[in-house]
Formats: C-alpha cells, structure tokens, sequence
C-alpha cells in the first residue's frame, strides 16, 4: 500500500517521532502533494503584514489553549513567530511560519496532538535537523489575501540551531537597519531563480546572504538534508 493510503493515527505520528528510523523513512513528500499543501504564492513585496500577524495571534490561541497550563509551564512551551512575514517590510512569499518551541525532546503529547486537532498535517523533520518536526496547513480565508496559502509550524527544541537562527534573523532584521537591508537585497535577488519556478534556487541563493552565513555559522548548521516536502519559498 502507498504510503499516501494509510491514515496515520496520533499515536502512530507520535510513535513515529521517537524513533529515528520510522521518523527518516517517513515520505512527506507523497503525503504533501496527496493533500495539495504546495505553496504556490508568489514573491511579493507588499506582504500584509498586520494580517498575518493577526492571523498568527488567532492559531496561537487556538493551539495553545488546547494544551493544560501545566504542561506549557512543565515543557516551557513558547511560540515564535518567525520567517519573512515576522519582519516588517521585509518582501517574501505569503507564507507565515512559526515555531512551537519546548525544553526536551520528544516534544509533549499534547503539543503534538493539538496541532492535529488543528487540521496540521504533520510532514517529518526539517532539512537541517531531525528534531525540527513540521506541520503544514492550507489557509482558507476568503477575502484574504492568505486564502489557499500555507501556513507552517515547526514543533522544536528550545535550543535547536535551526530555530534560534530563525529568531536571531527575525530579531536582527527588525532591530538592525543594516542586517535588514542586507538580507532583503539578498532575497529580492535570489527570488530571481522563482521565476522558472526554481525553489530550490531560490533557497539557495538566499542562503548566500552574509547574514544567514554568520548565523548558520554561529549555530553550527550543516548542509541541510532534504526537505519532507517540495520546498517552500518564504
């Protein structure tokens, strides 16, 4: 049977997570373009900001609220909102991006399972490390113009490489006029290679910016693995 066949139960995905095998050999790809949650926006350089961040304030209060108070207090569970639409007037792709983060992994059952409440299609690990768990959502606003975007969420590690370079290049670009600037030519750049539809390019060269350079450095971030899904502008 395809892998795209089988419905997984919350205790299955959870299973999954810890073990390492189940969770490498986990095909997030089929399951992504089984469930059409590819992001097709394309490169703006108006993202609403204020919109998304209301739009980010609602999920969170939504997942949140479905885990006890003692569990976000025991897990030190906090959220981040992070990414290109975390940054105001930085240009980008309408696809809002945030991190559920806690102290150790695993990561709490009823972390995990609020996202599933919350109609997130969980997809494995993230390129850079296998604790980085993603979750995507199709956003259905109409109106909006984050109807039919995707929405993603990574379920980590407090201390993970990978999130803290997310919150340092967020908290850079919006404090520093400088780091921002570098980073946002290095994107407008790079969204060059979209225009062929080559993600992968875009990511790529946006990696080039001298920004994320010291910061991939500084978090000791190696050559990412392969995404669980058909990679996503941002």
């Amino acid at each position: 049977m395809d892998e795209v066949d089988v419905e997984y139960t919350p205790d299955q995905f959870y299973d999954m997570i810890k073990n390492p095998e189940k969770l490498k050999s986990y095909n997030g790809v089929k399951m992504v373009m089984a469930k059409g949650l590819v992001n097709h926006m394309g490169f703006y350089d108006d993202l609403p900001f204020d919109e998304i961040k209301q739009f980010i304030g609602e999920e969170r209060e939504a997942i949140l609220s479905k885990i006890p108070p003692e569990v976000i207090s025991s897990a030190e569970v906090q959220w981040e909102h992070v990414g290109s639409t975390s940054i105001k007037g930085m240009p980008g792709t309408i696809f809002p991006d945030s991190l559920i983060l806690f102290k150790e992994y695993p990561p709490p059952r009823e972390a995990f399972d609020a996202l599933l409440e919350n109609n997130f299609l969980f997809i494995g690990s993230g390129p850079f490390e296998q604790k980085d768990l993603w979750f995507l959502k199709k956003i259905s606003k109409d109106g909006s113009r984050l109807d039919g975007a995707i929405f993603k969420i990574h379920l980590t590690p407090a201390t993970l490489g990978a999130s803290r370079l997310l919150i340092e290049t967020r908290d850079r670009c919006n404090k520093n006029p400088e780091d921002f600037e570098e980073y946002k030519n290095a994107k407008v750049e790079a969204a060059k290679h979209l225009a062929n539809g080559n993600i992968q390019g875009y990511k790529a060269a946006k990696m080039g910016s001298k920004l994320l350079q010291e910061l991939t450095q500084k978090y000791g971030i190696k050559k990412p693995g392969p995404p669980p899904g058909p990679p996503a502008a941002e």
